[in-house]
Formats: C-alpha cells, sequence, structure tokens
C-alpha cells in the first residue's frame, strides 16, 4: 500500500514506439498527481539503477503506482493470419496480475483485433496514438479513474480491518503507529512494552497488520507494522 510517485510502462522497446512513449505516455502520466506529486513513468530500460532487468521489473511492478502496458498487435502469424502481441509485454502483464489488483492494470492498444481471452476481464481502452491530444487526455482520465478506484479499494481495506479489531488491538496499533517507521516493538518481560499479551500481536498478524522482524537476544519476537498497519494507524489518528 506504499508506493512510488511513478506509474510502470510495459511496452516495446523498439524504434518505432518511441514517439508514442515520449510525447503522448509520458505526458499523460505526468500530468497526473498523487498526494500532490506528479507521477513518473517507468521503463525497465531507462532505469539507471544497474540492477537485473528482472530485478527491475519485479520492483517496478510492485511498488508503482499503476501498471499500464501498451498490448497493440505487433504482427500477424503467417500461417493463422492471427494477430499476436509482444511476448515480453505479456510476459510483464502476466507478473502483473500475480502480484496486483486488476483495478491497478490498465492495458492500451491502437488495433481492434480479436483481443485475448485470458486478459479480456482486464481494464482496458483503445487508444489513436496518432491523434495526439485526444490520446494524452483519454489515457490522463483512464488512468486517473484506476488511481481513485485503487484508493477506494484500499481505504475500504482499511476500514474493514479496524472493524474487525478489538480494543486491545486497537490500543496497540495506535503504540505502534507512534515510533518511527521501521523500528520494531517486542513482547518483553516488563509489563509497561508488553501489556496486551501475546494473543493480539498473534491475531493482528492474521490480519496482515504486523509482521515478524526479528528477535532479541533474549529470543523475544520483534514486530513491526505492515503497510496496512501504517495505514491503520493512520487512520486511526485521523478517522
Amino acid at each position: 500500500m506504499q508506493f512510488k510517485p511513478q506509474i510502470f510502462v510495459a511496452m516495446s522497446f523498439d524504434d518505432k514506439y518511441k514517439s508514442r512513449f515520449e510525447y503522448i505516455i509520458a505526458p499523460a502520466i505526468r500530468s497526473i498527481k498523487v498526494d500532490g506529486v506528479s507521477l513518473e513513468p517507468h521503463r525497465v530500460d531507462i532505469s539507471k539503477s544497474g540492477n537485473s532487468i528482472l530485478t527491475e521489473i519485479n520492483d517496478g511492478i510492485a511498488h508503482s503506482q499503476l501498471v499500464l502496458a501498451d498490448v497493440s498487435s505487433i504482427g500477424k502469424d503467417s500461417i493463422t493470419g492471427h494477430s499476436y502481441r509482444n511476448a515480453n509485454v505479456m510476459y510483464e502483464v502476466g507478473l502483473a496480475l500475480a502480484c496486483r489488483q486488476p483495478m491497478e492494470i490498465l492495458l492500451v492498444r491502437d488495433d481492434h483485433d480479436k483481443f485475448l481471452f485470458d486478459v479480456s476481464t482486464i481494464p482496458h481502452m483503445s487508444v489513436d496514438f496518432t491523434n495526439k491530444d485526444l490520446a494524452i487526455n483519454s489515457l490522463k482520465e483512464k488512468l486517473e479513474e484506476r488511481v481513485k478506484e485503487r484508493d477506494y479499494i484500499n481505504d475500504a481495506r482499511v476500514r474493514l480491518a479496524v472493524a474487525s479489531m478489538i480494543k486491545q488491538e486497537v490500543d496497540l496499533v495506535r503504540i505502534l503507529g507512534d515510533l518511527p517507521p521501521g523500528k520494531g516493538w517486542t513482547q518483553s518481560k516488563e509489563k509497561e512494552w508488553d501489556p496486551f499479551g501475546i494473543n493480539q500481536s498473534a491475531r493482528l498478524m492474521d490480519k496482515q497488520v504486523l509482521h515478524f522482524v526479528s528477535q532479541t537476544e533474549e529470543g523475544h519476537p520483534i514486530y513491526c507494522l505492515t503497510p496496512l498497519g501504517r495505514a491503520i494507524a493512520e487512520f486511526l489518528k485521523n478517522p
């Protein structure tokens, strides 16, 4: 639930697609703001991190606000005559489907060929990349819809999680929410550091609000809030 100010873009690296990225996709993305910050397009081929391309793809898909994939037809099979799409892009779409919700993915294409059954239920749209202004505006509109729906779903998830928590669990999340990000909490023998007992932490782990990170020299477990837990802690401060 914590994302970088960027949208991951999966598309062909071929030079003939360069202009649609530079003059349509990138400007559409940069015109969108999340929490007052303009988003940036993120493509693995223009990354300067030095990591392997697979690491870049996985990290980009997992930590971007949304995933945008250009799945336009790139040719037709010489035997069947059926159109086919970029295999690398479809691989990235498959990775996105494995770790993101469908509403966090947007497929775009410039053709009207028969669409793939496996991805037909994912949000997608046809874009006329020859009409620059119309393409930018329509793409921006659709991406903003995805962001709003994502935020709505995440907000609902937080509210449902809070509704399922008992008072002791809420009190524990409030305490952990006041700790600096990344600082752990442990259930020691000292009462002031273990006011809630092991049951609360176990239940919060089941609800994906807490996660185990390490243990003390005495063998006591150390927990941290998950991104969902941090969102809940913020919500409890400003319901």
